[in-house]
């Protein structure tokens, strides 16, 4: 009967390790998901059909930024994936605790690093001087990049998006 019953635990335990394997990798894979887009050329549903104001400008200025939206999603998944984990460690309710406790802060420290290594990316900031002789400042992540001098139109609307001005010139007809 003891036999048996150790059988049982090991397979108790391996089933465990399983489990916790798949459930880190689906809270990995949900993670990423978790990913912002950023870019200029991604619309929400709720900003198709609303109206943004367009100003014509030139940009003066940019510089490489970091943009970091770390979710805190990350660190919550690793503390209860890794206290789930730790649980497991040991025999007896005294080590099964003191593995929860250390898996959690392992997990949770974990988990942050990889929030953090997901939701940041680089981007730039321009400083763009608007027709109006307003001067502002627009971020936007790497995949729409503009050189100083070069005309844009500045779309103001539930979020800022800086465009080329393809339009043509038509310089104002003087009287």
């Amino acid at each position: 009967m003891c036999i048996l019953n150790q059988h049982k635990t090991g397979l108790i335990l391996k089933m465990r390790k399983i489990i916790l394997l798949i459930s880190s990798l689906i809270m990995t894979s949900l993670l990423a998901a978790c990913a912002p887009n950023l870019s200029p050329n991604t619309y929400s549903a709720y900003e198709v059909g609303a109206t943004s104001t367009v100003n014509k400008g030139v940009i003066v200025s940019r510089r490489l930024v970091r943009i970091d939206n770390n979710s805190g999603v990350g660190g919550l998944a690793g503390t209860i994936g890794g206290a789930a984990a730790g649980s497991t460690i040991g025999h007896g309710s005294t080590a099964n605790i003191a593995g929860a406790i250390g898996g959690a802060i392992v997990g949770g420290l974990i988990g942050n690093a990889v929030d953090e290594s997901v939701n940041q990316q680089q981007g730039i900031e321009y400083i763009i001087r608007l027709e109006t002789g307003k001067t502002v400042s627009v971020t936007q992540p790497l995949n729409m990049q503009f050189e100083i001098r070069q005309r844009v139109l500045v779309l103001f609307g539930s979020t800022t998006r800086v465009i080329p001005d393809n339009t043509p010139y038509y310089p104002a007809k003087r009287r």
